[in-house]
């Protein structure tokens, strides 16, 4: 419910925002394809390295591409 309602507000604050959904967290370093799934129907389960959630994110300073969208993110 805390994270339902932290999202809502995020969603109405009026502000630019992405939410970012990681799979599985790994520790894993090695560059792989990262798939970005941006539509609810599209979402699955999976692993993604910390290392290619950071990249992501750092990216998204200049890609307004998933602004107001929450992606999930997870190795292709």
């Amino acid at each position: 419910a805390d994270k339902s309602e932290q999202e809502r507000l995020i969603r109405e604050s009026g502000l630019d925002w992405t939410i970012v959904r990681p799979g599985i967290l790994i520790g894993d370093s090695r560059p792989r394809p990262t798939a970005v799934l941006d539509d609810p129907a599209d979402w699955r389960a999976g692993v993604i390295a910390r290392s290619a959630v950071a990249d992501f994110l750092v990216d998204q300073i200049d890609d307004r591409r998933y602004l107001h969208k929450a992606p999930v993110l997870v190795e292709q």
